[in-house]
């Protein structure tokens, strides 16, 4: 039997919140409130522990040049689950050799294989298992990318379970974009007018469209938590930097026209948060995308516009 750790709390989880669901009623499985997280390890496990014993590892070719690719789009991803991991190298490997070199790496710990359930409803839902660097895959990326941001291992023992839900919904919309080959560039938490101390979305890209490229700020919501005084606070910050600068300015990135996006799993989400936030009292553009509309009818047709006291669904030309 494989060896079970189990995760932290997840911090600032509350059910004060109202519990919204899809159109057909049902609770989505990245907004539940009994959501468990569990790391899990491989029957034989033998994890490289410090630089020297990883960077032999490589050269000695014990890792070939697939492996090293699929550890730095892992990297890159932050959090991915199985299935995006396998879209996202489609163009070089199968899906079944991506399941098994991640297979193999787990042995030495350079990557992690996360469990993710429902209480209660373990053997209803079983989701697509999620995937994060381990320390070894940690150490080797940092040695060769040593000017690039990737997730120390150590810190998912804090982030636990509400930072997989929050990088996983983040790859699916980041792996669409990228399958679409509208996805022109990509950055996580980019810093704002350049300047640490203002509230960053937790993803920025460049993306694609007949008319030109555009900048896309996102940001998900999380259902189980304080989502409106979250999007209450970044909404107005960036209403004072839009409004001293006339713009949004995101570091290393052009000075496209900018498009703020919340990612909500619901259209009933996305709606508490228009009529709460006044979205289109904001002197800047924002668009909300859901999750539930992507998952039934497509990324094209997922936008909404606030509208006074509505949300206008939009079709977007990619």
């Amino acid at each position: 039997m494989e060896a079970l750790i189990q995760d932290q709390p997840n911090p600032g989880v509350t059910q004060e919140y109202p519990l919204l669901t899809t159109k057909k009623g049902e609770v989505p499985l990245w907004d539940h409130p009994f959501l468990k997280g569990t790391k899990v390890l491989p029957k034989k496990y033998y994890p490289y522990t410090n630089l020297e014993s990883v960077v032999e590892h490589f050269t000695r070719g014990r890792l070939d040049e697939k492996d090293f690719t699929l550890l730095k789009v892992l990297g890159d991803a932050i959090c991915a689950n199985e299935n995006q991991l396998r879209r996202y190298l489609l163009p070089i490997m199968s899906s079944s050799q991506t399941s098994l070199r991640l297979d193999r790496l787990r042995r030495n710990g350079f990557v992690e294989r996360w469990k993710i359930r429902i209480h209660g409803e373990e053997d209803i839902v079983k989701p697509p298992a999620p995937f994060t660097l381990g320390m070894a895959g940690f150490k080797l990326l940092k040695h060769y990318y040593n000017s690039d941001f990737f997730m120390d291992s150590n810190r998912w023992d804090s982030l636990g379970v509400g930072g997989i839900k929050r990088y996983v919904s983040m790859n699916e919309l980041r792996c669409l974009m990228a399958e679409m080959n509208i996805l022109k560039k990509w950055k996580w938490n980019p810093i704002i007018a350049t300047n640490h101390q203002n509230n960053r979305p937790l993803g920025a890209a460049i993306i694609e469209f007949p008319q030109g490229q555009m900048n896309f700020l996102i940001d998900r919501v999380q259902g189980t938590q304080n989502y409106i005084g979250y999007f209450k606070e970044r909404l107005f910050n960036w209403k004072n930097i839009y409004e001293h600068y006339g713009r949004i300015p995101v570091s290393e990135f052009p000075d496209n026209t900018s498009y703020i996006i919340i990612f909500a799993s619901t259209l009933s989400i996305a709606n508490h948060i228009h009529q709460e936030l006044m979205l289109d009292t904001f002197p800047f553009n924002i668009w909300v995308c859901v999750e539930e509309d992507v998952l039934e009818s497509g990324f094209n047709t997922s936008f909404y516009i606030p509208n006074k006291q509505d949300l206008k669904r939009i079709r977007l030309d990619f």
